[in-house]
């Protein structure tokens, strides 16, 4: 029984990250976010999201290749870090106080 869950909680990060990909976000700087608690929050959303239906059907092209995937609940996050010009220096890595979170 719990091989299963661990299962399906890989196969959810598993899809995020494909969603990143696709909509070509940078891992890297989203691991940065605020000292790594945007991308912990998103992957928490992720994990507990109930489109996956949406989700998969996105992924694999069928018809949606040109929508976007605003049934996720961490499309707002990624267009965010898509556009990237948005974000406060301070929020990514490298930023004067390290993140926001920085004491």
């Amino acid at each position: 029984m719990r091989s299963s869950y661990y299962r399906s909680v890989e196969r959810r990060a598993v899809r995020m990250h494909q969603m990143m990909h696709r909509l070509d976000i940078d891992p890297v700087a989203f691991g940065c976010l605020d000292r790594g608690e945007v991308y912990a929050q998103a992957r928490s959303r992720c994990l507990s999201c109930i489109t996956i239906g949406d989700c998969l059907r996105w992924l694999d092209g069928y018809g949606f290749e040109r929508r976007n995937p605003d049934f996720c609940p961490n499309f707002n996050i990624f267009l965010t870090l898509k556009e990237g010009s948005t974000l406060d220096p301070a929020r990514r890595c490298g930023g004067p106080s390290g993140g926001l979170l920085a004491a």
